[in-house]
């Protein structure tokens, strides 16, 4: 991969121009420092509360930031041994995860809802979109910022009801080594390196590595072995002038997981006549029980290999202390190939999946702070660029896998029959070509009243070529021109405390409605999806965020309504989709972080979600609850530092019952609540060794963690690890 140095747009140049002349008598500017971030442990990176937001788009600290944002921090991170970002984000309410579709699926990591709205392609890595499908590993992670409600005048399309930031870690002016290693029960085993340089007085460089293999806990056959690293290097770090090139290796080779078939099927075998019957839903709920550990593909058959590279530059330059230009050039390329059997009593499916998902992004802002008169501005502004080239090639067939001779006992080392055969899939390939200007200013009237106002225009253009399968051409194409808007009132009755009303509105554009690829490719009614226009929403949320504790921590508590409409929906019939949808969700959210006493750490969240489809096609949906939202959910992770300087900690999560598919001929499916609880302690050996042992889902629950199409994929059982880390 070539990484070649960006260069601001000519926009960004033209405004750069003006608003430096009108600070050209400004003070010279000072030395600006990136944040620090430790590698070693210290104070610092055992705390819980983020002061301020890693994402340059955000002015304010958190404390005065008019919408709901939640950091899981380092410590977070460490103490719950998280490996990915899937395992990162269960740390924060009101997130809900799918199992993925199409060809063999798309990670667990990528498909998400936050708020009952998808958020599949709202995230991000350090402010610039990232819609690779591949597993997020959490080696290169610093901390991931979480932010809900409005988000699309920051964010752009396909943020209904928030964005995922994932912050990674940075070089810095100091000389610190951590390396880990990890082992535990499925087969756990993990290994990270993080050595950070400082190359001279001004530059510095970071290498993170990892290696990773583990089985699925309580599954059979199934295994996820991965490894990369991710080498920074800055220079001027400390001066007007900073420049950082990153690059990201992560390469892939699991046995997938297409879980438990959720099929309607009938069964009769002469060996077992009690196995005979009819399972409306599969696996679910069967009687006698299934046991959640059948693996219903082909072992030595089954494959998933990934690749993922990703090249960054980004250039910062102060021009005075009140005038800053960043401008971040980043080309990230997954490559994915799989077979994956996925469940289809009696038949096995193979399906098969190439895919090569390729971003180009050129994103330039500016951060001016002035005034008029006696108010005072921050203001953030800036332009967006981006390509997302997908080439995409799905086949299915039955004639490689053979039946199953008993649903209740698959054999996974059954001969297939015949070799792999190839992906006789038609070839598609879709573009998105984005470009943005947006602007977001705080305005301060006094030190207790100020005004957030932001607005953003986007055009997305989408052309998708394919052919049918009759192999005439078919070429799509849809340009869409969206303006999104972000208003907020900010009340400060205290320093330590916010008072806030915020409103705003987003879009989901054709090209992201579709779950992978493009919706225009939804054949075949795509004549008519390139006809239809984005979703639209708006969200209005009233909230308040307060110090505690001596300032050691924050509370943020707030209600809002999110309404969407223009959804897409079709009726029972399958028909062409309809843009006549509307949905409403109104919720309360509550979430803590930080110290309460010296020892004692809290980290909590609490999510409220009342979900309705106001208007719909389909008559089984109309006024119902929307699918796979729970109404209530909550976190808390708190820990306790012991005289001896060891630490002990504990964990609970709870999800509500959600509710899976609707039928006119049977009641609908709803999945149970359940409450997952995990416990950890560690223990220094000296002051550069420390033993740390986790205790995940420790009574044994047996639940359902992702749901896809045609099956479903049951929660990790019991698991353990036990890993010593070395700093200094």
């Amino acid at each position: 991969m070539c990484v070649r140095a960006t260069t601001a747009s000519p926009i960004a140049v033209a405004v750069l121009s003006v608003l430096h002349a009108a600070t050209a008598s400004a003070a010279d500017s000072s030395a600006a420092t990136l944040p620090k971030i430790s590698v070693g442990a210290d104070e610092d990176s055992d705390s819980y509360k983020t002061e301020t937001s890693a994402n340059t788009r955000y002015s304010e600290p958190l404390l005065d930031t008019p919408q709901t944002i939640t950091v899981i921090p380092p410590a977070v991170i460490q103490q719950r041994a998280a490996a990915t970002l899937r395992d990162v984000l269960r740390n924060s309410p009101g997130i809900t995860f799918q199992a993925g579709e199409g060809g063999g699926g798309l990670p667990g990591d990528q498909n998400f809802s936050l708020r009952g709205s998808s958020a599949r392609n709202a995230l991000f890595i350090d402010g610039v979109r990232d819609s690779g499908a591949y597993t997020r590993d959490a080696f290169v992670l610093q901390q991931v910022e979480i932010v809900k409600g409005p988000t699309a005048a920051l964010a752009g399309r396909s943020a209904t009801a928030g964005a995922i930031n994932q912050i990674t870690k940075t070089p810095q002016l100091e000389n610190a080594q951590q390396y880990s290693a990890a082992g535990g029960s499925d087969s756990y085993a993990r290994v990270t390196a993080d050595a950070n340089l400082a190359t001279g007085e001004r530059s510095a460089l970071r290498m993170n590595a990892m290696y990773h293999h583990a089985d699925a806990p309580g599954r059979d056959v199934v295994e996820n072995e991965r490894w990369g690293f991710a080498p920074s290097f800055a220079l001027g770090l400390g001066t007007d002038t900073r420049v950082k090139l990153d690059y990201l290796y992560v390469e892939e080779d699991n046995v997938p997981d297409y879980g438990l078939p959720w099929n309607t099927f009938t069964q009769t075998t002469a060996a077992d006549p009690s196995h005979n019957g009819t399972f409306p839903t599969g696996a679910y709920g069967a009687d006698p029980k299934v046991d959640r550990s059948n693996f219903y593909g082909l072992k030595d058959f089954d494959y998933e290999d990934v690749k993922t590279q990703s090249g960054t530059t980004q250039v910062e330059h102060d021009f005075s202390d009140t005038l800053t230009l960043r401008s971040v050039l980043r080309l990230i390329d997954t490559e994915r190939d799989s077979a994956i059997t996925a469940p289809r009593p009696p038949n096995r499916q193979l399906q098969r999946r190439t895919m090569d998902l390729r971003t180009l992004t050129s994103l330039t802002d500016v951060k001016y702070e002035f005034t008029t008169g006696h108010i005072a501005h921050d203001l953030v502004t800036g332009v967006e660029l981006a390509r997302e080239t997908t080439h995409n090639r799905n086949s299915s067939s039955t004639t490689a896998a053979p039946q199953y001779p008993d649903f209740y006992s698959p054999n996974p080392s059954d001969d297939p029959l015949g070799p792999m055969p190839a992906n006789t899939g038609i070839p598609s390939k879709t573009r998105v070509d984005t470009m943005a200007l947006y602007a977001v200013d705080t305005i301060k009237f006094t030190e207790q009243w100020q005004i957030v106002a932001g607005l953003r225009g986007d055009r997305v253009e989408t052309d998708y070529r394919s052919r049918q399968t009759n192999g005439t051409p078919l070429e799509l194409s849809r340009d869409d021109d969206l303006f999104s808007w972000h208003g907020a009132i900010v009340y400060k009755p205290t320093a330590d405390g916010s008072v806030y009303l915020s409103n705003g509105t987003s879009f989901d554009a054709s090209a992201d409605a579709g779950s992978t690829g493009s919706a225009l490719s939804d054949l075949p009614t795509a004549a008519n999806n390139v006809n239809l226009e984005p979703e639209k929403s708006r969200n209005l949320e009233l909230g308040t965020k307060w110090n505690l504790f001596g300032e050691q921590a924050i509370v943020s508590a707030a209600i809002f309504r999110t309404k969407k409409t223009n959804v897409r929906t079709r009726n029972l019939n399958n028909e062409p989709f309809t843009l006549d949808g509307e949905q409403r969700i109104d919720g309360f959210e509550i979430n803590m972080s930080g110290n309460i006493t010296e020892q004692w750490s809290v980290y909590a969240g609490y999510s409220y979600l009342d979900s309705e489809f106001k208007q719909t096609s389909s008559s089984l949906d109309q006024g119902q609850v929307l699918p796979l939202v729970p109404k209530n959910s909550g976190n808390v992770w708190t820990t306790y530092v012991l005289p001896f300087g060891g630490t002990i900690g504990a964990g609970a999560q709870y999800v509500d019952e959600v509710t899976r598919t609707r039928s006119a001929t049977a009641a609908a499916l709803t999945m149970p609540d359940y409450w997952l609880f995990d416990a950890m302690a560690t223990y220094p050996v000296t002051d550069h060794i420390t033993l740390q042992f986790n205790a995940n889902n420790i009574t044994d629950k047996s639940y359902v963690d992702r749901i896809g199409g045609g099956h479903f994929v049951p929660g990790a059982t019991r698991t353990y690890q036990l890993s010593a880390s070395v700093s200094f």
